[in-house]
């Protein structure tokens, strides 16, 4: 079971900030810390493919020497954050997951690395991800198999799993990740922590080859709300590079509103079967929000058609013509999509676009009535670590089919509508696994959800606890 404490287990992003700020500690004590706990726990855990060691205690000790010449310090200043594989770093390999991208060392900084760098915060390493982050799980060929703090027999989900499991485990508290499907909101949930999909292109992402089109979206991993509220206002706005940035938006997310909020709860979303425990978990979360909440039974389209559609013609557009030469360095399961990709017509491609619209106007028409709507995260807890990603799961003991389209139905429906939506800790099952609560909100009404999560976060909390592979 999980220790717990009076306070926050590991140090919050925003207490190292201010003490380095302050000058109650130097920022090389920070990353030396940070360092030491990745060190230990690596072996157990697997959540870094790569630890940037020499840079990070290079610029904490350039954070010290701007401290101590009364040069003024970011937001940021001091924390160590890590960033997904798939993200580029200047000067740090970037590797994917993936033989074919394994000698791949980027000459920039993608631009929200780039303005994480800017607040201060300092790269502690990059995160294991699944090959090209295809799937829900989190294995390698480069960097086998990633472990979920709370139990290391468990998948820390995908496909930021390392991401997740480091910010769960205390291996610094903020991780820049993405999500494109699930990837930031799923492993959040398997590893008890926040994973925040920001409203489309209020990060910039600038690594996407169609920026029109796109419904991957960067996410923010974080332990407290106050956390993640402050690495989101680091690395938010506008950008030329990404024309959904381009929309003139508020960007502090601290809200004004004392009002009572409006929640409308959907158990299922195109799915039908819930874990009992799940569905325990996050009503009695709701129950602790002051909120008022609204139970809504209907019939809704599970989304993973017209996103697979969509999902897979992006690999085939990058390797179908290469398949032939590349096949036998990816996993089975990833040229499997990129083949499915390259066979899609102009219709069906255009026909999944057509799907994605109806969604988000379906989805938009929600919030005429309510403020939030809040889901499952996910349809049961975290996976074994050995699962495949072409084996069925089950829910409640039942067959449920499909990894995608049962356990995570709640998810790539925001995506190809731009909803901001957020993972957030919602209680633990019996056994002590992490159980997540999805809310979703207006788009750039990120605001409302930290202030929902943080009414949770004091009813509720759940950064006391240190997962058991973590103690």
């Amino acid at each position: 079971m999980a220790r717990e404490s009076n306070a926050s287990a590991f140090p919050t992003a925003a207490s190292i900030a201010r003490k380095v700020r302050a000058g109650r500690v130097s920022a090389v004590k920070v990353v030396e810390d940070c360092l030491d706990r990745i060190q230990r726990l690596q072996p157990k855990l697997n959540a870094f493919v790569t630890v940037c060691a020499d840079e990070a205690r290079a610029q904490a000790a350039e954070i010290d020497r701007a401290r101590a010449a009364g040069e003024k310090l970011g937001p940021l200043a001091g924390v160590p954050v890590s960033v997904k594989d798939i993200l580029n770093t200047k000067g740090v390999r970037t590797a994917w997951g993936s033989r074919l991208m394994e000698s791949n060392v980027p000459a920039e900084d993608a631009v929200a690395v780039k303005r994480l760098k800017v607040a201060g915060a300092v790269i502690i390493g990059k995160t294991s991800t699944p090959e090209f982050a295809y799937k829900l799980l989190t294995d390698s060929p480069l960097s086998g198999v990633t472990r979920n703090p709370w139990n290391a027999g468990l998948t820390p989900g995908g496909s930021s799993g390392g991401s997740a499991a480091a910010v769960a485990a205390g291996m610094g508290p903020l991780s820049l990740a993405t999500d494109a499907g699930a990837s930031t909101r799923l492993p959040a949930a398997c590893c008890g922590i926040l994973g925040l999909k920001p409203t489309l292109g209020r990060v910039p992402h600038n690594q996407v080859p169609d920026g029109f089109n796109n419904f991957i979206h960067l996410g923010l991993m974080a332990r407290t709300v106050e956390d993640c509220k402050l690495m989101l206002e680091a690395i938010a706005g506008p950008h030329p590079s990404d024309p959904f940035s381009l929309v003139k938006a508020e960007e502090k997310f601290s809200s004004g509103k004392k009002r009572t909020m409006k929640i409308e709860w959907r158990a299922l979303l195109g799915n039908t079967l819930l874990d009992d425990e799940v569905r325990e978990q996050c009503e009695a979360a709701l129950a602790a929000m002051d909120c008022e909440v609204k139970t809504i039974d209907e019939p809704f389209e599970n989304a993973e058609a017209p996103w697979r559609v969509l999902q897979q013609s992006n690999w085939a557009a990058r390797y179908f013509a290469r398949l032939a030469e590349v096949e036998s360095k990816i996993e089975p399961g990833f040229a499997e999509g990129i083949r499915a990709g390259g066979a899609y017509t102009g219709q069906q491609l255009l026909a999944a676009t057509v799907k994605r619209t109806e969604l988000f106007r379906k989805v938009q028409a929600w919030f005429e009535r309510c403020d939030l709507v809040a889901t499952p995260t996910l349809s049961r807890p975290a996976l074994s670590a050995a699962h495949r990603v072409d084996e069925p799961i089950t829910v409640n003991g039942q067959p449920a089919g499909d990894m995608r389209v049962a356990w995570a139905p709640y998810l790539n429906v925001f995506n190809l509508t731009g909803h901001p939506a957020l993972s957030v800790p919602a209680g633990f099952t019996r056994e002590g696994l992490p159980v997540g609560l999805q809310l979703v909100a207006r788009w750039h009404a990120e605001a409302d959800l930290f202030a929902v999560a943080g009414i949770l976060e004091k009813a509720r909390p759940w950064a006391t606890r240190v997962p058991k592979e973590a103690a």
